[in-house]
């Protein structure tokens, strides 16, 4: 309360009490009074000399409580009570939750930049690692699309017709079939996606293969079967 009063003029006992209309012994009472109830030793300005000093406000506040002790059936303690001690907690309790709210405030903006700070950090990490995982997976799909591809035209060539006694053309074929189903111990150690596009690849393959291979013995089959011949009896001879 003291420190409320560095910037206000403050009133010497004698000019208080004067305009109390109270003698400065009575202005002693009260001041130890509103002392003793506000539990504050130090409620009011002293000087150097430790004489209590008055504010305005001061000045106003014993003025009404040497009213209410005579006018309402109440002691001083009592009306003292009423005059500063509820006022003064009042005070009391709103100066402390703004300093309460003040400190909550400042400890939430640091803690919440922190965490800012630390969200940033790890969203710039993930994306990092996205972009890489984008890059590499980018990259195997594009082997996996030109092998594809590769495979893909040698099963067109395969699929062409094949003309008779074209030995040439179908020893070339194996060796398309076989390289077709040479896959290295890289190429097996790849993801699965790429594994099944080559699986079903080299099995696309071999059925077109098989079934290349049953029409040539179908018709082959068919050219090498032979006509029966026509039964003659030995007397026909003799009507020639």
């Amino acid at each position: 309360m003291a420190s409320d009063h560095n910037f206000e003029e403050l009133e010497a006992p004698a000019k208080t009490a004067e305009e109390l209309h109270i003698s400065v012994a009575t202005l002693r009472k009260y001041s130890l009074i509103v002392e003793k109830v506000t539990g504050n030793k130090d409620y009011y300005e002293r000087t150097k000399q430790k004489s209590r000093l008055y504010s305005a406000k001061d000045i106003e506040d014993l003025k009404a409580f040497r009213a209410l002790s005579k006018n309402a059936d109440l002691t001083l303690q009592e009306a003292a009570r009423q005059i500063f001690a509820v006022s003064d907690k009042k005070t009391e309790e709103v100066k402390k939750a703004a300093k309460m709210q003040k400190s909550v405030a400042t400890n939430t903006a640091t803690v919440d930049a922190d965490q800012v700070v630390r969200l940033l950090t790890m969203l710039q990490n993930t994306i990092a690692s996205q972009n890489k995982a984008i890059e590499d997976l980018q990259k195997q799909v594009a082997r996996v699309e030109a092998q594809n591809k590769k495979l893909i035209d040698r099963s067109h060539q395969l699929a062409e017709p094949e003309s008779d006694g074209s030995k040439e053309k179908q020893e070339a074929n194996n060796k398309d079939q076989e390289a077709a189903k040479e896959i290295t111990e890289e190429q097996k150690s790849e993801q699965e996606a790429h594994e099944e596009i080559l699986r079903k690849a080299r099995e696309n393959e071999e059925k077109r293969r098989k079934q290349q291979v049953e029409e040539n013995i179908h018709r082959t089959l068919a050219q090498m079967q032979i006509r029966p011949k026509k039964k003659h009896h030995w007397w026909d001879r003799f009507f020639k």
